[in-house]
């Protein structure tokens, strides 16, 4: 006879929900449910001690003045309520304009026009609270300048003038140019405003003067003294491949606003349009941004597969250069950087890399290299290693001929055994060559267009590559990285 047990073995099964949505579920309803519990508790113990010790409290002359019939309490209960409401209601005016504020602000970051961001800009002003601009600048000591100005302007000669100027002018008196003063903001403070129109307006007495008091000469030496001591602005376009177009934008406003700088320097796609900026004169620059921008076509067509191939294998390139070269050669007439700054008065800067590894790289101008052609350097600072050929700078020649800026140099009969220097992209080392314009130009102020912010990293990572990998590997990692 088979034996019986009394105990019966069951397997294993889950209680409550398997699944990671369930558990959630469950696990906020058993909180929400405890927290029930405990308020419930501590409000049992309150009453609890209330009751314990109402002797000793006296509650009920206190809650007598609650009575309706009580006047004093009556209007207690008012107060009560009106201070409530009114903490309410500011809660609520604080509430919609900071909600205000934040779609003006984000009005601002994505507008399309000018028009658009300085409307955005206005009306956030108008709900933005006064700054205390004290603690952001020395007001005390820009006002005392803005008063001496003008008193030295009603009482004293052209000469004194000059003096003054020439001994207390600079930029950023008080510290006037810190940028939280002008962050999202359409207009400078009003005291700033009034020192620098008395500035220019003393600027424009002395220089229009017709007094036999200055001759030419002393005026002219007083201006330049005096902007070598003041500082200079230059307006900086990065590179960034088709994101360049942004640059079209920035320059097109300062144009419109006459606002753009006389020293325009770039790299790769941004050193296209410093270059158009730089061989026209006002007129021409203005009419081109109406008529001829929407014609350009700097890049040609790859073409078929066998001849990208082609190009790869015998100039290690995806694109052919000669359509960015006959566009750049028609719209800068073979102008070199010295014959440009002579016909427009403004100073070009082209940032060009050269691929040999003890050379470093250089910022083009007509100080460093007057002679050189602007289409070439263009594009030099165009060529990025896998898409572009590396190219040779060219330049003119006493009698005005195009010939090579680096010629191989042999003094014996053989021929070709030098390879010529080139040049390639600027923003692989140089993006935005600011030390170079601080040296020559005295630039001290910058407008920048940043057409490539997605760079940035891929820069911390060269340096991080070239310090434990050396410069070829830091360099092969960018060119990786970047196309």
């Amino acid at each position: 006879m088979d034996h019986i047990s009394n105990e019966a073995s069951v397997d294993r099964f889950p209680i409550g929900p398997s699944d990671i949505l369930g558990k959630t579920i469950a696990f906020r309803v058993l909180f929400c449910k405890s927290m029930s519990h405990l308020r419930y508790q501590i409000f049992q113990l309150l009453l609890g001690f209330l009751y314990k010790f109402k002797g000793v409290l006296k509650l009920k002359p206190f809650l007598s003045w609650f009575h309706p019939r009580n006047p004093q309490g009556i209007l207690a209960m008012m107060t009560i309520v009106a201070i409530l409401l009114k903490r309410y209601t500011n809660v609520k005016v604080r509430a919609e304009m900071a909600y205000r504020r934040k779609f003006w602000r984000n009005m601002m970051r994505s507008a399309l026009t000018y028009d658009e961001w300085a409307h955005g800009a206005m009306m956030l002003d108008k709900l933005t609270p006064k700054m205390n601009e004290s603690d952001l600048y020395d007001v005390e000591l820009v006002r005392n300048k803005l008063q001496e100005l003008r008193h030295r302007r009603q009482e004293g000669s052209l000469r004194d003038i000059m003096f003054c100027m020439r001994a207390d002018l600079v930029r950023n008196l008080g510290n006037m140019c810190n940028p939280e003063l002008h962050k999202g903001r359409l207009q400078v403070p009003k005291l700033i405003k009034e020192y620098l129109d008395e500035v220019s307006t003393q600027l424009r007495m002395v220089c229009d003067s017709d007094s036999e008091e200055l001759s030419l000469e002393e005026k002219h030496a007083f201006m330049h003294e005096t902007r070598h001591a003041f500082g200079r602005t230059a307006l900086l376009l990065s590179g960034g491949a088709s994101l360049g177009a942004f640059h079209v934008g920035v320059v097109k406003t300062l144009v419109k606003h006459r606002l753009l700088p006389r020293i325009v320097a770039g790299s790769s796609v941004g050193s296209i349009m410093c270059a158009i900026v730089a061989t026209r004169s006002w007129p021409e620059l203005q009419s081109f941004f109406e008529d001829s921008l929407h014609s350009l076509q700097f890049f040609d067509q790859m073409g078929g597969i066998f001849a990208v191939v082609k190009r790869v294998a015998m100039r290690g390139a995806v694109h052919e250069i000669r359509q960015l070269q006959m566009l750049l050669r028609h719209l800068t007439n073979n102008l070199t950087f010295q014959e440009a700054y002579d016909m427009t008065g403004r100073v070009l800067g082209i940032t060009v890399c050269s691929p040999r590894k003890h050379e470093p790289p250089r910022c083009l101008n007509y100080l460093t290299s007057p002679h050189v052609v602007i289409w070439s350097a263009v594009t030099a600072s165009c060529a990025f290693p896998g898409l572009f050929e590396a190219q040779e700078l060219m330049a003119k020649n006493r009698s005005g001929d195009i010939v090579p800026y680096h010629p191989p140099f042999n003094l014996g009969p053989e021929e070709g055994s030098t390879p010529s220097r080139r040049w390639r992209d600027g923003s692989l080392e140089i993006d935005l060559p600011m030390m170079q314009l601080k040296e020559l130009f005295n630039v001290n102020h910058f407008i920048v267009s940043q057409a490539n912010p997605h760079i940035a990293p891929l820069l911390r990572l060269k340096e991080f590559v070239r310090t434990y990998g050396g410069n070829f590997a830091a360099k092969v990692t960018y060119i990786y990285l970047s196309s």
